[in-house]
Parts: structure tokens; C-alpha cells; sequence
């Protein structure tokens, strides 16, 4: 028997009463909001260090 004849007997044989199963594409619960908090995490702190860095530029009287 040829490979391709064994895969087409093999799924013949298969119980076909279910459909076709369905996976869910995402993140969904308590990842989804933890991916959230750290993304906001990161803008907060992004936002502090570029104060901080504006701040201590016109603190030491840096010009351009």
C-alpha cells in the first residue's frame, strides 16, 4: 500500500459525527489583564523618565 492509500483508509475508519473543532485565537482572562497592567506599567514609566530627563536637563541649564 502506498502512503497516501494507508492516510486516505485511516481517515475513512474516523468516527465522523463531531464537526470540526473550533480553537479560540487570543488571550482571554487574567493574561489579558495582566498584559494590560504591564503594558500600562510601561507607559507610566516611560512618561516618569522622560519628565525626569526634561527636569534634569533645565536643572543643570543645558541648551541645545
Amino acid at each position: 500500500m502506498m502512503p497516501q492509500e494507508q492516510y486516505t483508509h485511516h481517515r475513512a475508519t474516523m468516527p465522523s459525527s463531531e464537526g470540526p473543532q473550533v480553537y479560540k485565537v487570543g488571550i482571554y482572562g487574567w493574561r489579558k489583564r495582566c498584559l494590560y497592567f504591564f503594558v500600562l506599567l510601561l507607559m507610566i514609566l516611560i512618561l516618569v523618565n522622560l519628565a525626569m530627563t526634561i527636569w534634569i536637563l533645565k536643572v543643570m541649564n543645558f541648551t541645545i
